[in-house]
């Protein structure tokens, strides 16, 4: 009776909300799939190993299952996978040697210790051969037998030398090794050295059994190889640099064409290029990464012709993990690649990826042919404020423009003032490391290392104005190595640095009187000179302070402070240690900063690098969380671009590694609090949720009271930005019973805001 009478409630409550919306503090990793470089067919599922990101494809029901830290992966940038029959696990190597085991009801369990040991040897894994329980890995000093029952590394064979491929046939293990073909009898002890033995000096980069036959294939050819004195015998001519063994089944990849051998005497060549592929004996068919990037089933018929068995799936996702720059703007996350100016060169295709509702769209790309040299490492973006659909981005290779995801015109130095950065006018470094419109629509740009236009204007009729100034010279010959960051605070100042180690500098240019001010010298509030190799970033608070990021930590720029001159005084915040002491340390001191966001609450989100992310309070002296790789699914602990979204919360973290974001507590605070955009969620509260509620539509600290329908005062705060958080307990801390609560909100100074509704049911 009482459910029916929730229920019935709960049709007068008017919700506006989001249903996708995420819980708090919860995290969302956002992989690229496009990539196949492994497949494993393992019974009803088949895994793959896809832009260093895993999923799998279910034969029995059609669906996609993706797997990463957010679930139970324990680390990312995978470069191998492996399935084990007898063990039903599927063995995931990542790229710092990390090892996870995952069987087939997606449970994981960690084998760190190759990871953790400390050895001067190389530990790279040139391949990975399974046998019964065993999974053995070939690595550049020799081998790792790892037990994928019992969950442990039983075995290291410490040789000495690099192991390109194994197998293990008749009782013998063999080696393919830069050294020629290695036997060594399993049932002698395979630690010692000596019971290892050459049998063929030829260097091979694989070797497999095939019904108790040895193969094994160079660059130019496939060989039988016998076992007991080495001779090898060509088996078939084919060019190539890859060969994989997937279910008792040599596959060959060519230039052109693909071999593929099931026994000496049965071998076929396929006229078809293949990237990745695997046999499923359950399913009697092949699977491919197909001209779509998707996961595809294939049978071969007579004629040697491929008989596609299905259309291709693929997760939804980016194309790259590429993010080193990110803006949100207009309710979208845009990207560009970055690569450029960050540290070294990359050498990224130049993509950009907007994500809209969870959808991904990818902007024409591969523009190479087109524009006639490369396409990489673009590093800004700018929306233009009157149509969304309109986007200047900066690159490496110069500047582009782009409408409805499509290229309009590719600006260098043929068509432009945009100079390269090399005395022979190398296309390849046209440097516009950054892009800005300001509210008039005119475009400003930063030209790195020109010879003289390094900074310039391009109006929104299509003009040219270069604002050049000697100031922005590197040396007489070319304009700052790294100029990046364009910013326009409050003020209407336009900012930018120098991320540059010759010059590490900033600057701010007043586009209405032309006058260009230059820092270069950071002086503290001590007094202290502060010696900087670098100034990444720069942005502004909510108070109108410019945080400037350095390799350094973070330095504070009052505004009263902006005008001084060579008097500028450069605060460090100071945080006390409040361990009985008057001491204090400066704010993430040493700590490379490169990038920084505020959020709705006014709090500060750093980007560094190597050292994760880290939310300092808004009065600066708190450090609310550190995210690292190791106690978050943050992907990497360089971050080289955050983008928050203000009207949920969601920070996003570009990586070297990917793109993952973080759903915090702080959204932008409401003007004004009305019934149509202060809400809850869930709501209602199912009795399978156990997370907090989220209130968002706040106006800046406004007052909160939860209040039953009865009138009993539940919780009362006030809000983060524009966000209170309910935990759904009382002021005693016990949980609230099912009902109606209600949401009562004021404005700071007092004024009343609205009401909404919360449905609990348990």
């Amino acid at each position: 009776m009482r459910i029916k009478k929730i229920i019935s409630l709960l049709a007068m409550v008017v919700i506006a909300i989001n249903c996708k919306a995420k819980a708090i503090n919860t995290w969302n990793i956002y992989s690229a799939y496009s990539d196949i470089t492994e497949i494993e067919p393992a019974e009803n599922l088949v895994y793959v190993l896809a832009s260093e990101g895993l999923y799998s494809y279910n034969k029995n029901d059609n669906s996609l299952q993706t797997y990463d830290k957010t679930t139970v992966l324990s680390d990312c940038s995978i470069t191998h996978i492996a399935y084990c029959k007898a063990a039903k696990r599927l063995l995931i190597l990542y790229k710092n040697y990390n090892i996870d085991l995952l069987d087939n009801k997606g449970n994981v369990i960690n084998i760190p210790d190759y990871y953790s040991k400390s050895m001067t040897e190389d530990k790279t894994v040139n391949s990975i051969f399974v046998s019964g329980n065993y999974a053995y890995l070939a690595t550049s000093f020799g081998v790792l037998k790892v037990n994928m029952k019992n969950t442990e590394i039983s075995d290291t064979y410490n040789l000495g030398y690099k192991v390109n491929s194994l197998t293990i046939a008749n009782g013998n293990m063999y080696l393919a090794t830069p050294l020629g073909t290695i036997k060594g009898n399993i049932t002698k002890n395979l630690l010692d050295k000596n019971n290892w033995s050459k049998i063929n000096p030829n260097v091979f980069h694989s070797i497999f059994n095939i019904g108790g036959k040895l193969l094994c294939s160079n660059n130019e050819a496939i060989y039988q190889l016998d076992e007991d004195n080495g001779y090898i015998t060509s088996l078939l001519t084919l060019s190539h640099k890859k060969s994989v063994f997937s279910n008792k089944k040599m596959i060959c990849f060519g230039k052109e064409k693909t071999a593929i051998i099931s026994n000496i005497t049965d071998h076929q060549t396929i006229n078809t290029k293949f990237t990745a592929i695997a046999y499923d004996p359950s399913a009697q068919c092949f699977w491919q990464k197909n001209a779509e990037n998707k996961l595809q089933s294939f049978i071969i018929d007579n004629n040697n012709q491929i008989n596609p068995k299905s259309s291709g799936v693929k997760p939804e996702g980016p194309l790259y993990n590429y993010f080193g720059f990110l803006k949100f703007a207009n309710g979208i996350l845009y990207s560009c690649s970055g690569g450029y100016g960050k540290g070294e060169e990359n050498g990224r295709n130049g993509c950009i990826q907007v994500l809209q509702n969870d959808n991904w769209t990818i902007y024409q790309d591969n523009l190479a042919q087109t524009i006639r040299h490369r396409y990489e490492d673009n590093i800004s973006l700018d929306i233009d404020p009157s149509d969304a659909n309109h986007m200047f981005v900066g690159g490496k290779t110069g500047l582009y423009e782009f409408r409805n995801g499509n290229l309009v015109k590719h600006y260098n130095i043929d068509n432009s003032p945009l100079q390269s950065a090399l005395d022979n006018n190398d296309k390849n470094y046209v440097l516009i490391e950054s892009v800005k419109f300001d509210k008039e629509r005119n475009l400003w740009l930063l030209n790195s290392q020109a010879t003289s236009n390094s900074l310039m204007q391009y109006t929104k009729d299509g003009h040219w104005i270069s604002h050049h100034s000697p100031e922005l010279m590197m040396n007489t010959r070319r304009s700052l190595g790294s100029m990046q960051n364009l910013f326009f605070d409050t003020r209407g100042l336009l900012w930018f640095v120098n991320n540059h180690w010759v010059t590490p500098s900033l600057y701010f240019f007043q586009t209405d009187k032309n006058i260009l001010k230059t820092f270069k010298s950071f002086v503290n509030q001590d007094g202290t000179t502060l010696s900087l190799e670098r100034v990444r970033c720069i942005t502004e608070d909510t108070d109108g302070n410019l945080w400037i990021g350095t390799n350094i930590g973070p330095l504070m720029l009052e505004p009263s402070q902006i005008n001084k001159g060579s008097a500028t005084i450069f605060t460090q915040i100071k945080v006390p240690r409040n361990d009985g002491t008057n001491f204090a340390d400066y704010l993430l001191s040493g700590v490379d900063i490169t990038c920084i966001a505020v959020d709705g609450a006014g709090r500060k989100w750093f980007g560094t690098n190597g050292n994760g992310a880290y939310l300092i309070s808004e009065d600066n002296l708190t450090q609310v969380h550190h995210f690292i790789a190791t106690n978050s699914p943050l992907l990497s602990n360089n971050i080289e671009d955050i983008a928050i979204n203000h009207q949920t919360g969601e920070v996003f973290f570009g990586t070297d590694k990917g793109l993952c974001s973080y759903m915090s507590d702080a959204t932008a605070p409401s003007e004004e609090m009305t019934k149509d955009n202060v809400y809850a969620y869930p709501n209602p509260v199912r009795p399978d949720y156990t997370g907090a509620i989220t209130i968002i539509g706040l106006s800046l600290n406004a007052d909160v009271k939860i209040i039953t329908a009865n009138g009993v005062l539940v919780k009362q705060g006030k809000s983060n930005g524009g966000t209170f958080i309910w935990d759904r307990t009382d002021r005693n801390g016990n949980h609230v019973a099912s009902g109606i609560y209600m949401v009562e909100t004021a404005t700071a100074n007092g004024n009343k805001g609205t009401v909404c509704k919360i449905a609990i049911i348990k």
